[in-house]
């Protein structure tokens, strides 16, 4: 049975990963900083539509999870585009969060646990551009209309993915429940194709294709007890990283009838690769 829901006025969107694949480029400009032109010649940083999005979505309050060396050029971003920008990212507050060091995804999100306090957020990778498809609510719009339907402790933004891709994404399995929203029964993170056939099969999708994270997704603070969970156990093993994926297998795996999923009608594009990103621009450019 779903939980009483409530309003979401937060976000987080972690930007402190050092995005290696573009060096050098990203050892002096963050990716998140990376340019996109839109269809009336508009520059905006990938940052700025993440944040553009967040609040035409609702969100009143955004932390920003940075790296110390790129706080200041990041911070001189968004106070200039707030000033620049007559519409709902004027009035939001966007407060930053320090992460001193990479020690994963996991960790990152849990930074923003004070920030969130005791209310359901939303979580936007921060090196990802979501393009909803035309006459569509934006991406996370979407995510968070399908929360508003089911409550729970987790609704989880997904898009098709073919075999080619699975080494790459978070795979789900779903029960279709109604529409485009899905109970997760199943989650594995970058799995191989015969795991992906053995446990990730989704009754109605094309063969070889499978439900995969798109980046956009709404928790209860109920994930940051499982992140907290996760890094004892990794400050235990000596390993180095906390991991989203494994609090969100913890939170699936005790609240299995309040996890769910949402097909999104759009395209989420990771910008974080040099193909993905040149694929960003090309799209941006024709619908943004």
């Amino acid at each position: 049975m779903t939980r009483t829901k409530s309003v979401l006025r937060k976000a987080l969107v972690p930007v402190a990963g050092r995005g290696t694949r573009l060096a050098p480029l990203t050892r002096v400009v963050p990716k998140a900083l990376f340019p996109l032109v839109n269809s009336s010649g508009l520059v905006r940083a990938v940052l700025h539509v993440i944040l553009e999005q967040a609040t035409r979505a609702g969100v009143e309050q955004i932390g920003i999870v940075v790296s110390p060396e790129h706080r200041k050029m990041l911070q001189q971003y968004v106070d200039s585009a707030k000033e620049c920008d007559a519409g709902e990212l004027a009035a939001a507050h966007v407060e930053f969060i320090v992460q001193p060091r990479p020690r994963g995804f996991g960790d990152a999100v849990l930074r923003g646990a004070d920030f969130v306090g005791d209310e359901p957020f939303m979580l936007l990778l921060g090196d990802h551009l979501y393009l909803s498809n035309r006459n569509q609510l934006t991406c996370a719009e979407q995510v968070i209309r399908a929360f508003n339907t089911t409550g729970g402790v987790a609704v989880v933004g997904v898009q098709p993915a073919p075999a080619g891709e699975l080494s790459k994404v978070g795979v789900a399995r779903g029960v279709s429940i109604r529409g485009r929203i899905y109970q997760c029964t199943d989650f594995v993170e970058k799995p191989d194709l015969q795991v992906a056939k053995d446990r990730l099969i989704t009754s109605g999708m094309p063969p070889d294709t499978f439900l995969a994270h798109c980046g956009i997704y709404v928790f209860t603070p109920d994930i940051f007890r499982c992140l907290s969970s996760v890094g004892r156990a990794v400050q235990t093993a000596g390993r180095a990283e906390v991991e989203l994926a494994e609090a969100q297998t913890m939170l699936l795996n005790s609240h299995s009838e309040e996890y769910f999923l949402v097909k999104i009608s759009g395209r989420a594009y990771d910008v974080g690769t040099p193909a993905g990103y040149a694929r960003a621009c090309a799209v941006f450019r024709q619908r943004g």
